[in-house]
């Protein structure tokens, strides 16, 4: 099943009217049972025409998109995949996402040096290639509040799994949200008869545990890897990180393939 769009829009819209139905502003976030809900922020594919060719499509679930909980500037809500198309990479956040772009790029062909220049001279297309799952997906903070996120995740678990199924990638790079998305399956739910309603995106007994921090989810590898913005300081850490992801990646398709659309 490849990207289908269409539905993936539609799936959002319907999501997004959700998120408006739960909208509440008459308790705070310590006291209220679930998270509150706010204007919707669309993520997805940030540019369809390089998703199709990038090999391997690669998708980052992140907890929440922050800055964009200001209901006067964004009074509809935000499409974030729709800025990252327009701007590239503009952030020196981005610049690192990018490293880790092309370190798992990288991972599929005999080892060669970090090169900060290269980097720097793809850093648009990179960022371009790939898509983003934001877990909260309305009133995202800078600096992410993971027991909200939580909240987020097992509320919406089943619009999260079904957005991944459409954008269906081949990485998944978990950014501090891995034990967030896959929890062990409720007592009253099994796989033959599965509840309508998922309380998390993945359940332990669909996932297949690899090397290091490395996972298998049908044709998919996913990688349990810490949040983009730790060791944001000082830069110098991109080219340890460019190396640890790109080991990281060869060592999880290593133990856990073959993968249909891996060849190393």
């Amino acid at each position: 099943m490849g990207y289908q769009p269409q539905k993936l829009e539609k799936l959002f819209d319907k999501w997004a009217e959700k998120h408006a139905k739960k909208l509440s502003t008459e308790a705070p976030y310590e006291v209220q049972h679930e998270a509150p809900y706010g204007k919707f922020v669309r993520d997805g594919i940030i540019n369809p025409e390089k998703w199709a060719i990038q090999e391997p499509k690669i998708c980052f679930v992140m907890p929440e998109a922050g800055g964009y909980d200001d209901t006067e500037k964004f009074p509809e809500g935000h499409d974030l995949a729709a800025e990252w198309n327009e701007k590239g990479s503009f952030t020196k956040l981005m610049f690192k996402m990018a490293v880790w772009i092309q370190a798992v790029n990288d991972a599929f062909f005999d080892p060669v040096p970090y090169v900060k220049k290269s980097i720097i001279d793809q850093q648009n297309d990179l960022i371009r290639s790939i898509a983003i799952v934001n877990l909260r997906k309305s009133d995202g903070q800078k600096v992410p509040q993971y027991k909200v996120v939580s909240n987020f995740a097992q509320e919406d678990a089943t619009e999260l799994r079904k957005e991944i199924e459409l954008i269906n990638p081949d990485v998944i790079i978990c950014c501090n949200t891995f034990k967030t998305i896959c929890k062990k399956r409720p007592e009253d739910d099994t796989p033959e008869k599965p509840k309508r309603k998922r309380s998390a995106v993945f359940y332990t007994d669909e996932i297949k545990k690899g090397a290091k921090c490395a996972y298998r989810w049908e044709d998919k590898l996913i990688m349990d890897f810490w949040h983009v913005a730790q060791f944001y300081y000082p830069m110098t850490m991109n080219n340890v990180n460019y190396y640890a992801i790109r080991e990281f990646v060869r060592a999880g398709i290593a133990s856990l393939g073959p993968f249909e659309w891996a060849e190393l």
